[in-house]
């Protein structure tokens, strides 16, 4: 009887989670045709209402970043860009977007790549999300738990061979999808970037406002976040440069 309640109460919550995505496509739908009618303000406003429940849909940032694209703010487009690259790293649309936004923005900065280890690394493992190996990891202990069972229970000396590879196999898949999900959500997190949102900031040798300035920076300018110090941070430019600056006229992505 209890395991009845539980699967009940299990359906129970599946049909309710598909309730809540379907109500939520409809919405986004609703929405989307708000943006074809060219009405692009009330459609951010619906776009932004949605983000507050969906704030893992690299469609719902696209299209957020369209919107405002249209009106003319491109800081926010930018913003809303990089949202979706970073949720869709491989999304062309938003790439070749963002590229065109950055025209409208007054900073000009070189990108310039340097990888570490870390960057070759992540470059096999970015095939998956963080949540793709998670769910893979999940499969290979299913498939080892269903190995062991029949293992257990079977007598026949060849399947029982077979089984215990593919328990084997399982182990090692299953260890190799947690570590990549870990790495894979390190990396995220050590890669952590903003935009910067103020008309003009400087761009500091050190963390104090007597400190020589290196440049002024502008708003839409990427930077990569790396220390904290007070009211200031350390960041890194897309050319590599280093430096400080203010935390209150960043937005983290």
């Amino acid at each position: 009887m209890k395991k009845l309640i539980f699967y009940l109460v299990f359906a129970l919550f599946n049909v309710g989670s598909y309730a809540q995505d379907s109500d939520w496509q409809k919405s986004f739908d609703k929405v989307n045709e708000t943006f074809q009618k060219e009405h692009f303000k009330e459609a951010i406003d619906g776009y932004l209402t949605l983000t507050q429940t969906h704030d893992n849909s690299p469609e719902l940032y696209f299209n957020l970043a369209n919107a405002y694209f249209k009106t003319g703010d491109y800081l926010h487009a930018a913003y809303y860009y990089e949202k979706t690259l970073k949720l869709a790293p491989e999304m062309q649309e938003a790439k070749t977007n963002l590229n065109f936004t950055k025209e409208h923005l007054e900073d000009d900065i070189t990108i310039i790549h340097e990888y570490d280890k870390t960057d070759i690394l992540h470059q096999s493992l970015g095939t998956f999300s963080v949540d793709g190996w998670a769910i893979l990891a999940t499969l290979a202990s299913v498939a080892l738990l269903l190995c062991f069972i029949v293992y257990f229970i079977n007598h026949h000396s060849t399947i029982k061979r077979l089984l215990f590879v593919g328990m084997i196999l399982s182990l090692v898949v299953g260890l190799g999808s947690l570590y990549a999900a870990s790495f894979e959500s390190n990396y995220a997190k050590d890669k952590a970037s903003a935009l910067i949102f103020a008309p003009k900031t400087a761009f500091k040798e050190e963390a104090r406002t007597t400190s020589a300035t290196l440049r002024e920076l502008h708003q839409g300018t990427k930077v990569f976040l790396l220390e904290e110090k007070g009211l200031w941070i350390k960041v890194r430019l897309e050319n590599q440069e280093i430096g400080w600056i203010s935390k209150e006229v960043i937005r983290e992505i």
